[in-house]
Order: structure tokens, then C-alpha cells, then sequence
């Protein structure tokens, strides 16, 4: 089996090889880092993806909504589907809605809940921030309170673990 899986590894090593040769003879544009990164997060989400075993198991429901939401939300701004901003307001939405997708397949699992919602607030404040979008500005003063409520949420969350 190990000596199938390295004909297999060395095969497509030597395709991309050649491929990339033969690209750069016929003077064509390879994909580069810009157009691929989001790729790679999306099959790093099917991966994890692939080890979700159905209702009641909760492996790979994080890394695969985590994955593929960033994966997504890189391709709809690289393709400009979606305007151009800075990235670091998605990552407290991915985790956050990594944190909420394992209560799809494990109902009674919520611990997860409050501190998603936190974190997907926290991202949705840091994007109407990042837009300057914020019509009503005292709300924009009092985003902290956010993260406020992640501590609670995590507070609540070690207690109940505790009892």
C-alpha cells in the first residue's frame, strides 16, 4: 500500500512539473498564489469535511465550516463578487460559525453557541467598522461589549462544564 501511494505522490509531482514546463514554453499565465490560496482552504474544508460521520458526531464540523467559509468568502473577493477589504475581520466569523455548526449534529452540545454569536457579531462589527458603515455612530462606541459577551458566553460555559 505505502509503495502505491508514492507511485501515486511522484506521479503528480511529475505531471505538475511538466505541466508548469510546458506553461511557461507556450508562453501561457499560470495560476498564481492569488488565485489559488482559496482553494486550498476549500479542500482543507472537504477534508475536514470528510471525517463527519452524520448526526450525533461532531469531527471535522469546525475545520470544515472554518475551511470552507473562509475558502468562499477569498474566492468571491479574488473573483470581485464581493468588494475588496481587508481579511481579518472574516476570521471571528469563521470561527464563530465554526463554533455554531457542531449544533446541526450534536443538538445538545450549545456550549458552543454563545461564544459563536459572539465572535460572528465581533466580525459583522469589525466589517461595518471597516466600511465606516455605522449609521447610527453610538453603536459603533460600543462594540466592546462583544467581546463582553463572549466572556460571559465562556464564563457560562466553564460552569456548566464544572456542574
Amino acid at each position: 500500500m505505502r509503495n502505491r501511494r508514492g507511485s501515486l505522490i511522484g506521479g503528480l509531482i511529475l505531471i505538475l512539473i511538466g505541466g508548469a514546463m510546458l506553461a511557461e514554453r507556450l508562453n501561457a499565465r499560470l495560476p498564481g498564489w492569488e488565485d489559488l490560496y482559496p482553494f486550498i482552504f476549500i479542500l482543507l474544508g472537504l477534508a475536514s469535511a470528510y471525517r463527519i460521520r452524520g448526526f450525533g458526531y461532531r469531527d471535522g464540523v469546525f475545520g470544515a465550516v472554518f475551511f470552507l467559509s473562509l475558502g468562499v468568502f477569498f474566492l468571491l473577493r479574488n473573483f470581485n463578487v464581493i468588494p475588496y477589504f481587508h481579511s481579518w475581520p472574516m476570521f471571528p466569523i469563521a470561527v464563530g460559525l465554526g463554533l455554531i455548526a457542531p449544533i446541526a449534529f450534536v443538538p445538545k452540545q450549545w456550549g458552543g453557541l454563545i461564544p459563536g454569536v459572539a465572535l460572528v457579531l465581533f466580525g459583522v462589527a469589525l466589517l461595518f467598522e471597516e466600511f465606516d458603515y455605522w449609521r447610527l455612530y453610538d453603536i459603533a462606541r460600543y462594540w466592546p461589549l462583544i467581546l463582553i459577551a463572549f466572556g460571559v458566553g465562556v464564563l457560562l460555559n466553564a460552569r456548566r462544564q464544572r456542574a
